[in-house]
């Protein structure tokens, strides 16, 4: 029985790149990080793991392609694509890449109602339930509605980077539904505004301080438009303080007929108006990770 021989080092080396950039991948997307650190978490996550891809690759190409009992490099192109870690590769590059084909940089409008919002519109127009991220760069992290300001709005942009393809978010199951309240928080009316002003079996109560000074006019002008005062509550806690929100809730459930509830919030609010529901036994849906 001939004896096996050493794995190179070299394939051994790739195969410890690889194990390396795959944990600092998973500790970088723990919830405290993406939570606290998000800028970290998406620079980490991204480049560490196409790191850790192309030590993948290295360690598949040259770990099949040694033959440890003759001590030989025998690789072919057909021994090659029959092995199960060459598909393997293969998958993950296609769902790695994949997202990036769309990448595109688009013209972008920039309004700055306040030194805390601003307002960005897409010629794209308005598309209910679907989780655009946009970015300065085309490589760097991306961001969702919330946390714009300080890299938007002190310097607006012309044109921006974002995907055309989109994720479909919880507010996108709206359909499903014949009525439901959509519950906000400060900039959380970003992601809750469409499906009210879409869908006319839909309530809104939008939770903020001094909305129209803070989030603008053209904000306030689309929701007097498009959705009347039966389907509205616009709470300003700061001429009337914090409402009891699970109270508020209840009672447009009830009022209202609705079916469900879907929560925008930060990971406080979310949580609590959830458990909230839950105790009630209203039906209630809501993120619990940073966006």
């Amino acid at each position: 029985m001939p004896s096996c021989i050493r794995e190179p080092e070299v394939v051994i080396a790739m195969g410890v790149v690889t194990s390396v950039a795959v944990s600092i991948s998973v500790l970088s997307a723990f919830p405290w990080i993406r939570n606290q650190h998000h800028n970290v978490f998406e620079r980490h996550h991204r480049f560490i793991g196409w790191l850790g891809l192309l030590a993948t690759w290295i360690f598949v190409i040259l770990g099949n392609g040694f033959n440890p009992q003759t001590g030989e490099w025998t690789a072919t192109g057909y021994h090659m694509i029959s092995t199960q870690e060459f598909w393997f590769a293969l998958g993950m590059t296609v769902f790695i890449v994949l997202p990036w084909t769309f990448t595109r940089r688009v013209p972008v409008h920039v309004e700055v109602p306040s030194p805390k919002v601003a307002v960005l519109r897409f010629d794209r127009g308005m598309q209910q339930g679907l989780l655009g991220r946009i970015s300065r760069s085309s490589m760097l992290e991306y961001h969702a509605f919330g946390g714009l300001y300080s890299w938007i709005g002190e310097d607006p942009p012309k044109y921006i980077w974002t995907r055309e393809l989109k994720f479909a978010g919880v507010s996108n199951t709206s359909t499903l539904y014949r009525r439901g309240i959509r519950v906000c928080t400060g900039t959380g009316i970003g992601a809750a505004l469409s499906t009210c002003i879409q869908h006319e079996g839909w309530f809104l109560i939008w939770i903020g301080s001094d909305q129209e000074k803070t989030f603008g006019k053209t904000i306030s002008a689309m929701i007097e438009k498009n959705i009347p005062p039966e389907r509205r509550i616009l709470w300003d806690s700061k001429k009337v303080g914090r409402p009891n929100t699970i109270k508020l809730i209840e009672e447009v459930y009830r009022s209202f007929d609705a079916e469900v509830v879907f929560i925008t919030s930060n990971y406080i609010g979310n949580r609590e108006m959830m458990v909230g529901c839950r105790k009630l036994g209203i039906p209630a849906f809501g993120q619990l990770t940073s966006l």
